[in-house]
């Protein structure tokens, strides 16, 4: 019996280190990654575009910044100022794609997942694509639901989020723009584009992701909620605008 109870304990400590060391890690990767960026769009119109279906109804705002969220990017009527990752889950089908994207215009910006090795991003291809890297929390809390929006990204590991649509909201608000605009955020199980994807690929991906949005719709709209709380707290400055919104209707001014 004392020897299971020193085995978890010795277990316990061992976690303890891990997480010390990646947070010690992550305050000097995300501090490299994000502190420039603090400010940025003062002033400034900011517009974060997800992957769904809505995106191609989107007319681009002359003058904004503009950050795609994993395949995005694909879309050709905005030239990305960043592209945000927090997983290769969300890349892996548009790899070369990510690789030659604007090579000198668009900053690459990809998470760690220390958690689960499945998701992590590839070193090799993160320097092919010259990311900038930045560490989530999911180390720490083991489930996106319980994970925090966070204010100081330059300093701690970013709330990971169930939805990349919300992670990357705190790198939005980091930068203070006058309007943030959210596009393709639709949470509907589809995407705009499936490149490179075999049909049965499209097929199961589809499956799985109105599995995930309608078992997990209402949790979802709650750290949305949650969102809301956080950027009328820290940012009331920033109007947040949901362009041609579908899950998110209502929730903040709908365009």
């Amino acid at each position: 019996m004392f020897d299971k109870i020193r085995m978890k304990i010795n277990e316990r400590l061992v976690e303890q280190n891990v997480i010390q060391t990646i947070n010690i890690e992550a305050h000097d990767v995300n501090y490299a990654t994000f502190h420039k960026y603090k400010d940025y769009c003062v002033g400034k119109e900011l517009v974060v575009c997800g992957a769904g279906p809505t995106l191609r109804k989107y007319q681009p705002i002359k003058g904004a910044v503009h950050i795609a969220v994993n395949r995005a990017f694909l879309y050709e009527k905005v030239d990305f100022d960043f592209i945000f990752t927090q997983d290769f889950d969300g890349i892996r089908m548009v790899q070369p794609e990510l690789k030659e994207y604007r090579k000198d215009d668009c900053i690459k910006v990809f998470g760690h997942q220390a958690e689960d090795p499945s998701k992590e991003i590839p070193e090799e291809f993160a320097r092919d694509c010259k990311a900038e890297r930045f560490f989530t929390d999911t180390f720490i809390y083991h489930n996106g639901y319980k994970s925090k929006f966070i204010v100081d990204i330059d300093h701690r590991p970013i709330g990971n989020m169930p939805n990349v649509g919300l992670s990357v909201m705190q790198f939005a608000l980091f930068m203070r723009p006058k309007t943030l605009y959210i596009v393709g955020c639709d949470m509907s199980g589809g995407h705009f584009a499936n490149k490179n994807q075999s049909e049965k690929q499209v097929k199961d991906e589809k499956e799985l992701l109105k599995k995930t949005w309608g078992d997990n719709l209402d949790r979802l709209l709650a750290k949305w909620d949650e969102f809301k709380a956080f950027a009328e707290k820290h940012y009331p400055s920033t109007k947040i605008v949901s362009v041609n919104p579908v899950a998110l209707q209502g929730k903040f001014n709908d365009l």
